[in-house]
Formats: C-alpha cells, sequence, structure tokens
C-alpha cells in the first residue's frame, strides 16, 4: 500500500509540471505524468539493482548483508547509479 501511495504521489507531481508547460488537457497530461514517473523510476531500480546484484552475487559473495556497512555503502553507490541510468530518462 506504500509504494502505490508513492507511485501516485509521484504522478500527481509529474502532472502538475507538466500540463502547464505543455499545456495539455486532463488525459493526456495525466498519460504523459505516467509515462515519465514510471519510465524515470524504472530505469533508476535497473541500475541500482543490476548493481547491487553485481556487488552481492560477484564482487563481495557470500558476505554481503543488510546487517553489513559495506552493504549499506554499496546500495548508495548504486543509488548513484542508479541516478545515472535514470538522468537519460530525465532529460
Amino acid at each position: 500500500m506504500v509504494s502505490a501511495t508513492k507511485g501516485r504521489i509521484g504522478i500527481i507531481f509529474q502532472y502538475f509540471a507538466i500540463v502547464p508547460m505543455r499545456s495539455l488537457s486532463f488525459w493526456p497530461g495525466l498519460k504523459e505524468a505516467i509515462k515519465a514517473d514510471t519510465l524515470s523510476l524504472t530505469a533508476f531500480e535497473v541500475g541500482l539493482f543490476a548493481w547491487m546484484a553485481l556487488s552481492s552475487l560477484v564482487f563481495f559473495h557470500p558476505a554481503l548483508h543488510p546487517d553489513s556497512p559495506v552493504y549499506w555503502f554499496m546500495m548508495q553507490v548504486g543509488m548513484v547509479i542508479g541516478f545515472g541510468t535514470n538522468y537519460p530518462m530525465n532529460w
């Protein structure tokens, strides 16, 4: 339920940014907001999850666990990589 709420809030923010900028009506604006939010989050998660999979399965196998500071550092690196994969989508 929390994830669905966050998704709706992201779409609402996108809607109120896209509609005035492009002078769209409700349904085309909603379609563009859903597309922008979905593609942006998907691109971010691809970069983050790919890095975390490499970190846990290749680089630190089997020692990487959520109770380790190294895990959380790798998560931060993954977020930077996710930003990198997300940037072209937001451009």
